[in-house]
């Protein structure tokens, strides 16, 4: 069976200097798809850019619900937003889950959708900012949900190369619990496409050469996806995230020579999830 790998870098339309990096690690680099956060100012034109630069990357949703303000008018989704009609950050949402109107929640994340494609852009797949979707039942029926109705795939909900016992001190163990069984049953439960293996551990502390090279070389046969977040330092960045110039040096990795080499040597197909199946003409 053929090794495929979709090589997904988050948070595309965070700032200007992610999604440059991100195009650059698409252009010079392993990525092949990226996923948008719709809800930031200056997405949709970021998208433009992506479409104008990089017409062979695949691009997707990043639905949000812990960064900046909603997509749908503020009056549709109170439940989901502080007093400055801004999203609730991640730890509220985690802990207090049942504070989220459902309907509220299917309002938002389908106003997401929607508002990436009044761009004319096929939709390559769907994921999580923070992977919220994943730690919450009612989340994760609107997120299959959508995805059969928009025809697109989705991201796993759990890591294939991150143990449970890791995550633990991140989030709590009800949220872990259905991560890791739960959701799963239910993705494959249905008929959205999803990749057999979620490879997460290219992240902070992981996000070395070496761990590339090694999980590039020990890839198992079928689809897998690798999520990374590749891009630039600037200072309005630094001021409102925690991971900055870690976005450098992934970049800076995913750009070498020696990974790409890896790649040819381990006989591995990039893709995006809308050929990973579906290889086009010509390819291995």
């Amino acid at each position: 069976m053929t090794k495929v790998l979709i090589v997904n870098a988050d948070d595309y339309g965070r700032s200007l200097v992610v999604s440059s990096g991100i195009r650059e690690a698409h252009l010079s680099g392993l990525v092949t798809t990226t996923t948008v956060m719709m809800n930031l100012p200056g997405a949709i034109d970021e998208i433009g850019r992506a479409r104008e630069e990089c017409p062979s990357l695949g691009i997707g949703v990043h639905l949000n619900l812990s960064v900046g303000p909603p997509c749908a008018p503020v009056e549709k989704v109170r439940s989901l937003l502080d007093p400055n009609d801004r999203f609730l950050d991640r730890t509220t949402i985690i802990q207090s889950p049942d504070r989220l109107d459902p309907v509220q929640l299917e309002i938002e994340l389908r106003a997401q959708v929607e508002a990436f494609l009044t761009t004319g852009t096929s939709l390559d797949h769907l994921d999580s900012h923070n992977h919220i979707v994943a730690l919450n039942p009612k989340l994760w029926e609107i997120y299959l949900s959508l995805a059969e109705e928009y025809g697109c795939g989705v991201r796993p909900s759990f890591p294939s190369d991150v143990p449970k016992e890791i995550l633990v001190g991140i989030y709590p163990p009800y949220a872990l619990d259905f991560a890791s069984q739960g959701a799963m049953d239910r993705l494959e439960s249905t008929g959205v496409r999803y990749p057999g293996r979620f490879l997460a551990s290219f992240f902070g502390p992981g996000a070395t050469l070496d761990n590339l090279l090694y999980l590039i070389n020990n890839l198992e046969p079928g689809v897998s996806e690798l999520m990374c977040h590749p891009g630039h330092f600037d200072e309005t960045l630094s001021a409102e995230s925690g991971y900055v110039r870690e976005r450098e040096e992934e970049l800076s990795i995913l750009i070498r020579p020696k990974a790409r080499k890896a790649i040819e040597h381990s006989d591995i197909r990039l893709a995006t999830y809308r050929d990973a199946w579906n290889p086009p003409p010509g390819s291995y």
